[in-house]
């Protein structure tokens, strides 16, 4: 388990480089507020296809093979992006880099393959930590590569950074990864749609895969445009920025890694869920008020809290209800579908923020959590029934 953290921690780190620059290297290339949500959306467009497609031939060809593909296509797109000369170089880096995003699917399988169903929630939160700490080294690291006044050519460092870095990830995960003991007693097969579709379509997994789908949306809202707010409420820089995310992964890290797994064995998984939607929903409509460090730094707590425990708790249902077999397939189709949420957000967040201002897209992600809250709470209370 710790050789599979450690190869998504240092992939997250490359990607983490990237993320806090990515709207203002865009700005550079003279790029509009939809220009650039667009830019984020054309990654999570390419995911959709992706993400099933490369779960499926990690269910047939082995997980660590199928990771260190993705791996090092990443590492391709990040070098891609560092060259890039336009906008339009930007969107092509941007998708082949989502086409390689499905290995998020690969390591959620490959985790469910060597956890045990009780403790599958705090295995995805670990998953979930090396992701924010691979967001506390990385903007950190973008940020202090970028410079204080960045102009287009500065952008590029960081990117080619980023590749470097992921590029270790694959040397890493080539030379320490192992393949799953449950995946190596599997015999390779085919998997027709029927089959993908009983397998996703079973034990409530597409009620699961909805809840996800608005955390995703609305969350996906706030994290798109928050450089570009940072900007317009507070007044930060392009550094400023980077440590802003700095603090949102040290949040994630200790939230997912350290208290989902405890927290979900005590007080069960939908009254975590409970929590966490309530606290994302409350976060989001409270942002309108964040005026100073202090009041960011108590709003961001709460939205940190809210997807640090939606989130794997949301995945760790999921992969419970998925027959072993397909863990994989399943957790791409989960992938993609939450997918769209990721890229119907980003257009629509950048209107409102261009018309309305903004703080409209943050508004607009509070409303749509409230059906997850109390989605969360009946499930909670159907959970208290059963424990009664």
């Amino acid at each position: 388990m710790f050789v599979l953290l450690l190869t998504v921690f240092i992939d997250l780190v490359g990607f983490g480089i990237i993320l806090p620059i990515l709207p203002l290297y865009a700005q550079a290339f003279d790029a509009t507020p939809v220009q650039i949500t667009l830019l984020v959306a054309v990654y999570s467009a390419v995911q959709i296809i992706s993400s099933p497609l490369w779960g499926r031939l990690s269910d047939r060809y082995g997980r660590k093979t199928i990771l260190l593909l993705t791996l090092t296509g990443g590492a391709l797109a990040y070098l891609w992006f560092g060259l890039a000369s336009s906008l339009a170089g930007l969107f092509v880096a941007r998708a082949l880099s989502g086409a390689m995003a499905g290995n998020i699917a690969v390591a959620q399988a490959y985790m469910a393959d060597i956890s045990k169903a009780d403790d599958r929630a705090g295995a995805m939160g670990r998953l979930g930590a090396a992701f924010g700490l691979g967001f506390v080294v990385g903007p950190a690291l973008g940020g202090l590569l970028i410079g204080v006044q960045p102009g287009a050519a500065d952008f590029s460092l960081p990117c080619l950074v980023a590749a470097g870095i992921s590029a270790a990830a694959v040397l890493l995960g080539l030379f320490l990864l192992s393949e799953p003991p449950q995946h190596k007693k599997r015999r390779p097969g085919s998997v027709n749609f029927r089959q993908l579709r009983t397998a996703v379509g079973n034990n409530g997994i597409p009620a699961i895969i909805g809840l996800n789908f608005l955390v995703g949306f609305a969350f996906t809202a706030l994290m798109v445009l928050f450089p570009l707010w940072c900007q317009a409420r507070l007044g930060w820089s392009a550094r400023q920025v980077s440590f802003g995310y700095v603090y949102i992964g040290i949040l994630v890290a200790f939230l997912q890694g350290v208290l989902v797994g405890p927290l979900t064995r005590k007080i069960g998984g939908p009254r975590v869920l409970l929590l966490g939607a309530s606290a994302l929903s409350t976060g989001l409509f409270l942002v309108p008020w964040v005026n100073g460090i202090m009041t960011f730094a108590g709003d961001t707590l709460l939205l940190c809290m809210g997807t640090s425990f939606c989130h794997p708790t949301l995945t760790a249902m999921i992969s419970q209800r998925t027959e072993a077999a397909h863990q994989g397939t399943v957790m791409g189709a989960a992938n993609g579908l939450v997918t769209i949420g990721r890229i119907t957000s980003p257009p629509l967040a950048g209107l409102l923020f261009t018309h309305l201002g903004p703080n409209w897209p943050m508004l607009m992600g509070g409303f749509i959590m409230l059906p997850v809250v109390a989605s969360a709470a009946w499930m909670s209370l159907r959970f208290q029934r059963r424990q009664n």
